[in-house]
């Protein structure tokens, strides 16, 4: 991967941060005037404000920090806790645009904590989708990856398709970054068409575009890139989406880069670190400067290379961009061998292969083990030249098995397409034929239906009698079956009834008594803020411990009151799963300072519902999070055996008895150990993990040692 190609992939980011952002067009004068007439305690100002910012987003990163900053004082003066929440969204995106990602995610938290104490969900999803953007700025994709799960979970909860749609592009780019390059697309592809189908803004649809681009530009076709990133171009000049421009720009001179014009590369690079320089964005402007310093070594000017990879090179540092850092020293020391200094050459490409295998980039890390590998055998150090060259090629191969396996998914796609056509043309054929046969056979089959109905009468009149003798016993029986089967449901639903108002009195009691009684200690002022802090922690784990149960109660009220419910069996990724169940309770492990981790393959995969399968990872996740102890460690793991798929989940808590063991699937039980953090429980939660694990087609066992932990390990088909 070239050096200008990562700029490519990160003004990919760029365009997808604050994905909250409104049509461009917005007439501010006319904002400000109404917002003048609006008193300081109206919250429709402090709404209006946070708009105002939002404005600011794409011309002056200043602006919007500095009605963001007003925003949120109307709101905190006010306890205005939706406008606390928003104007912080509006502050972080200012700190984004400025390459200040830390202060981005800082804020962005901040305004996490509002939305979930106020339970403000609706604007959960933008903010679990700015923080990931941020991460995925500063390398940290997996744990970008997890927060892009929470804001598409949120946004498909709440229907918030455009927000949905958004998501899914910026999960994309990660993938993108990965070298996934299938998956990018199918990404890109559905936001794309989510965005036209809700008629999403004009500069949303541009970036779906952009990103089509850039896959057309790691495919080679360099036309079809052209005419998609020259759509995209359209609309965001007109838009004046400055941080838009930097990434088309970008793609248009890595393309002439490719075809080696360098000159028009260096203007359309200039043009888009003039833009960066005009919204503030240091960042942007350290890797244009990069890429600068690559055409000017390509086209030959050492001396200009030498010395913006020098200067970008301090900035990268101050940035603590390692792959900034990489890039440069990789790009230093090209130039150093084209000068001849062959020592200082050496050194800083060492520097460089180090900097790109601890993250993970393999293109780069490929191409400069191969340079190191040319230098070592042009000093005719073969020894060193030997080492290099087999870094090179198992770089090489560790790439083309990701790009094979990425070919044979969309040959598998391509095949499965072909062949639901051939299934319609040789229906299609089926049917003409079928007509035809039908046409020539038409008298016969009247003459044929007469007989059968004279045939019919006649046999009708003989066995009337006793039909109706039939029918009236089989109506008696009947009705005797539909009372005794009502009596036995009625009996059910009864002892139903009895169990869930008990299992409802026993575990909602104490945590409704206990907010209860905090908030009235509040409002007649016996509890002051700083004491009421004290127990916040606590009144969040029964509240959360709340919303479990409610979930549980939900699914095994509709299990006991429908009957079996339909299935909908599909091939899910079991990975996947591991990481929205980790986004989802990261909050309650890290309220008892437990580690949460997973080691479950990218490909691992397995055939079942999603919602009783994502109910079940996360039930025998909080069931670990409520028996390990402070400090402790939970672990998803899982492997293909057979026809079968294997995930554990395994703690380091207080582990069970054998006669615990035993007793582990029984019914409902009031009696169930508390918590290591004195948390309760039914036993509803694994009963519904046996009962739907068991409807998947799979199985649970347990094993357990007292005082080191538990094991729970599902076993689910892999084969449809």
């Amino acid at each position: 991967m070239s050096k200008l190609l990562r700029m490519v992939i990160i003004a990919v980011a760029v365009i997808t941060f604050n994905i909250q952002q409104t049509e461009a067009q917005t007439n501010t004068d006319s904002l400000r005037k109404v917002i003048a007439t609006l008193k300081d305690s109206d919250t429709n100002k402090i709404l209006l404000t946070t708009h105002l910012a939002q404005t600011y987003y794409h011309s002056s990163s200043d602006s919007q920090y500095n009605i963001a900053s007003r925003a949120l004082s109307l709101a905190s003066g006010n306890k205005y806790y939706r406008g606390v929440a928003l104007a912080l969204t509006e502050l972080g995106s200012s700190f984004f645009t400025r390459g200040l990602y830390d202060s981005a995610i800082a804020s962005q938290k901040q305004a996490l904590i509002i939305i979930n104490e106020n339970r403000l969900y609706k604007e959960a999803s933008p903010v679990y989708s700015n923080i990931a953007s941020a991460l995925f700025r500063k390398g940290l994709y997996s744990e970008a990856l997890i927060n892009n799960d929470s804001a598409l979970s949120y946004a498909e909860r709440n229907k918030q398709h455009l927000q949905a749609g958004k998501v899914r592009s910026n999960i994309a780019n990660i993938y993108y970054k990965m070298g996934n390059y299938t998956r990018a697309l199918d990404y890109y592809l559905q936001g794309l068409k989510i965005q036209e189908q809700e008629k999403g803004n004009s500069i949303d649809i541009a970036t779906d575009l952009s990103n089509i681009a850039n896959i057309y530009v790691r495919l080679g076709d360099y036309k079809n890139a052209l005419e998609y990133n020259g759509r995209a171009l359209v609309i965001n000049r007109a838009a004046d989406a400055k941080n838009h421009l930097v990434g088309n720009l970008t793609t248009n001179a890595l393309i002439y880069n490719e075809r080696k014009l360098y000159d028009s590369s260096l203007i359309a690079l200039n043009e888009a670190y003039t833009i960066a320089t005009q919204v503030k964005n240091e960042y942007l402007q350290n890797l244009l400067k990069g890429n600068m310093a690559e055409a000017y070594m390509k086209k030959g000017d050492l001396t200009k290379a030498l010395a913006l990879y020098q200067e970008s090179l301090i900035v990268s540092e101050k940035l603590q961009d390692a792959e900034g850092v990489g890039v440069c020293k990789a790009g230093i020391g090209e130039v150093l061998f084209k000068q001849g200094n062959t020592t200082g050459a050496i050194g800083y490409l060492k520097d460089a292969l180090g900097i790109m295998q601890q993250i993970g980039v393999k293109e780069q890390a490929r191409d400069i083990s191969g340079k190191l590998a040319d230098i070592y055998e042009h000093n005719g150090d073969f020894a060193n030249a030997l080492t290099y060259f087999k870094i090179n090629q198992s770089l090489r191969d560790s790439l083309s098995s990701d790009e094979a396996k990425n070919k044979a998914e969309q040959m598998v796609f391509n095949y499965e397409i072909e062949k639901k056509q051939r299934e319609i043309e040789i229906l299609e054929k089926d049917k003409a034929l079928a007509v035809a046969k039908a046409n020539n056979k038409n008298i016969l089959l009247f003459a044929a239906f007469l007989g059968i109905v004279l045939a019919a009468i006649i046999a009708m009149m003989f066995f009337r009698n006793a039909q109706r003798e039939r029918r009236r016993q089989a109506e008696i029986l009947a009705q005797k079956e539909e009372i005794e089967a009502q009596a036995d449901r009625l009996k059910e639903l009864n002892d139903f009834k009895d169990v869930t108002f008990s299992v409802l009195s026993h575990d909602l009691r104490s945590p409704v008594n206990a907010l209860t009684g905090t908030m009235m200690m509040l409002d007649e002022k016996l509890m002051t803020p700083d004491e009421f802090s004290m127990h916040k922690n606590e009144l969040n784990n029964k509240l959360q411990s709340v919303s479990l149960l409610l979930e549980n109660m939900l699914y095994w009220a509709q299990s006991r009151m429908k009957g079996e419910q339909k299935l909908d069996i599909e091939k899910l990724n079991m990975k996947r799963k591991a990481l929205k169940t980790i986004a989802v309770l990261k909050d309650a492990a890290m309220q008892k300072n437990i580690t949460l981790t997973h080691n479950i393959p990218e490909e691992l995969t397995a055939y079942g519902d999603a919602n009783q399968i994502d109910i079940v990872f996360r039930n025998l996740v909080s069931n670990a999070i409520k028996f390990t102890q402070d400090g402790g460690t939970i672990t998803i793991s899982g492997y293909t055996s057979g026809n079968t798929t294997q995930v554990s989940f395994t703690d380091t808590g207080v582990g069970m008895t054998d006669d615990q063991l035993s007793k582990l699937f029984s019914e409902l039980t009031l009696n169930s150990t508390r918590g290591t953090g004195g948390e309760k429980g039914t036993g509803l939660g694994l009963q519904l993990c046996y009962e739907f694990i068991k409807k998947n087609g799979g199985d649970i066992v347990v094993s357990s040692t007292p005082g080191k932990g538990s094991t729970f390990t599902i076993t689910l088909p892999n084969t449809a």
